[in-house]
């Protein structure tokens, strides 16, 4: 009797343990790599990408993306507490216009869906130590790459919704 309980304890005890480390394995999607892919010289200057995404608020800070108007390079701001990091989300996979309006507007929009089907993303990120204040992230490549800022505020990401790509850097 007491060997089939201590039996019937380690099945439901192998079946408790497997399956958590199983879902999170498969559910978990891939995790970026943190990687600053730099940029060309910019010879002009960084302006900032506008609306209708940006600025956008992530963890109740206004958070500001810019793109190079000569080099299509990217950079993520914001006024961020001691501890916190600025990042910046860049595509790996490559996008072209996908209208005749990005085509001409010079740059376009992407989902998360469509940045994760290209392969995913890798990041770019700055450390801010000290008092309260204003944090830039290294400057990326951007051209025909979909980025967009993040930041970590006491220990817990956010990422803006909508991913910018620039097509005439």
């Amino acid at each position: 009797m007491v060997v089939k309980r201590v039996r019937a304890v380690q099945a439901i005890l192998a079946i408790v343990l497997t399956v958590p480390l199983t879902v999170l394995s498969t559910a978990a999607p891939a995790q970026a790599a943190e990687k600053c892919v730099p940029a060309p010289t910019e010879y002009l200057w960084y302006a900032p990408v506008g609306a209708p995404y940006y600025p956008t608020v992530l963890r109740n800070i206004t958070t500001h993306l810019y793109t190079g108007k000569q080099s299509a390079g990217a950079k993520a701001g914001a006024t961020v507490p001691n501890g916190s990091y600025v990042s910046i989300d860049r595509s790996i996979g490559s996008f072209s216009p996908a209208t005749t309006k990005e085509d001409d507007d010079g740059y376009g929009w992407r989902t998360n869906a469509q940045v994760a089907a290209t392969g995913g993303y890798d990041y770019c990120q700055k450390y801010h130590a000290g008092a309260t204040g204003w944090t830039e992230t290294p400057v990326v490549q951007g051209r025909y790459h979909a980025v967009r800022p993040c930041l970590r505020v006491s220990g817990v990401l956010q990422c803006a919704e909508k991913w910018y790509v620039d097509f005439d850097g």
